[in-house]
Order: C-alpha cells, then sequence, then structure tokens
C-alpha cells in the first residue's frame, strides 16, 4: 500500500500476489492436460486402429500446444511486471484477480474450439470465444503495465520496461485485428485471421530494431567517431 513509511510485511505481501498467481497459472495448464483422455482401446485393436484412434485426438493436442504458448506468455510477462512491482493496493489485488479469470477460462475455451475443429462444425461463437479469452488477458496485463508505471514502482521504469509495455500493446491489437476477422468474414475464412496473431512478435521486433538504431545515432552524435 502507498504509504511514505514501508510496511515492515510489504515485500513479503507483494510475493504473496505472485506465488498466488504462479498457482493459478499452474493449476490452468494442468487443467488442460487433464481434459485430453486417452483413446479407447478394444481387444484385437492393431497398431493400425492404435495410431488411427490416436491420431483422432490430434486436435486437442493441438489446442493443448497452441493453450500452452498463450497461458506461458501470459505467466513470463507478468513474471516481469512483478520483477519490477514493490507496492500494491486494492486496485492491483483486483485487477489481478481479473486477469487470473481470463487464466482459469483457458481449458474450457480450449476444449470448446478444438474439440470440433477437424469436423466441419467449428462456428464463429467457438472462435470468438478463444480469441476473447486472450485478448482480454493481455489487455489486462497492458493495463497493469500502464498501472505500475503510476503506482507500484520505487523507482522510474527503465527502458526494459517501456519496451515490454510497448510489446503487450502490440499483443492486444494483434488480438484486436483476428477477431475482428472472425466476427466480419464467413467463418470458412476465420483460419486467415490467425496470421494476425504473428503480427505482435513482428511489430515488437521492429520496434526493437528502431530503437537500437535511434540509440546507435544519439551515441553516434555524443560521441562522433575521430578523425585521423
Amino acid at each position: 500500500m502507498q504509504q511514505q513509511n514501508k510496511h515492515p510485511k510489504q515485500d513479503f505481501l507483494v510475493e504473496r500476489i505472485t506465488f498466488f498467481s504462479d498457482a493459478v497459472f499452474a493449476i490452468a495448464i494442468t487443467l488442460m492436460i487433464i481434459d485430453v483422455h486417452p483413446p479407447v482401446l478394444q481387444r484385437g485393436d492393431g497398431p493400425t486402429i492404435v495410431w488411427r484412434k490416436l491420431g483422432e485426438k490430434l486436435p486437442e493436442f493441438l489446442g493443448l500446444a497452441v493453450s500452452f504458448l498463450l497461458i506461458g506468455t501470459a505467466w513470463m510477462r507478468h513474471h516481469q511486471l512483478f520483477a519490477y512491482i514493490t507496492k500494491y493496493d486494492t486496485k492491483l489485488l483486483v485487477v489481478n484477480l481479473c486477469l487470473l479469470f481470463t487464466i482459469i477460462l483457458f481449458p474450457f475455451s480450449t476444449s470448446f474450439l478444438f474439440n470440433s475443429l477437424f469436423d466441419n462444425i467449428t462456428t464463429k461463437p467457438q472462435v470468438f470465444f478463444y480469441l476473447a479469452v486472450p485478448l482480454f488477458s493481455n489487455l489486462i496485463l497492458f493495463l497493469m503495465y500502464r498501472l505500475a508505471v503510476k503506482k507500484y514502482l520505487d523507482h522510474p521504469a527503465d527502458q526494459a520496461f517501456h519496451r515490454a509495455i510497448y510489446e503487450q500493446g502490440f499483443l492486444v491489437l494483434s488480438f484486436v485485428l483476428a477477431l475482428g476477422w472472425v466476427l466480419i468474414l464467413p467463418i470458412a475464412y476465420h483460419p486467415f485471421g490467425y496470421i494476425f496473431l504473428g503480427l505482435g512478435p513482428i511489430l515488437s521486433l521492429l520496434y526493437g530494431k528502431s530503437r537500437k538504431v535511434k540509440r546507435r545515432n544519439i551515441n553516434t552524435e555524443v560521441n562522433p567517431p575521430s578523425q585521423n
């Protein structure tokens, strides 16, 4: 809590927020694999039948891999954020709980979409729900970064922290564009909307390169090369 005299247990209380959050992230990932049931084999099933039944589980494993990547990315951002945060208040607790609520929705949204992804019965609500979950989780993370700059840091944010804010904003933009594509066009075109999900990393890479070029130019102006 923001006070001039630091609470004697403030560091411990901030760590409690991270420990609780880590537990929720871990449980959400674990629940996804629990939802993937092994194929039911019968006496006399040969290798061909076993491989066919295992192949029928491919959509569920694909959903597990994609959702693991999305949750893992959100956890890495959350971990990076709390490496800087040294203060907290009720607002931060509430926002963090909202983030965790989106994380626990991942197992349901993954099953909702991928269990019928290859059965030609995929509908817009399924795709919308699956994309909306990471959209809101990344949006909340973006807001947490902005709040941290204003209220929860002991020292001014460094360049790495500001870069993380921009990168988080790029991720939000990627999901907004992908979700907009799904809402506007017929469901047959929805796979092409996932192309937008690569926009965030591309913009982050370009932003990082532009920052390096800018710093190099500044260093050149401050310390011009010596002329013989």
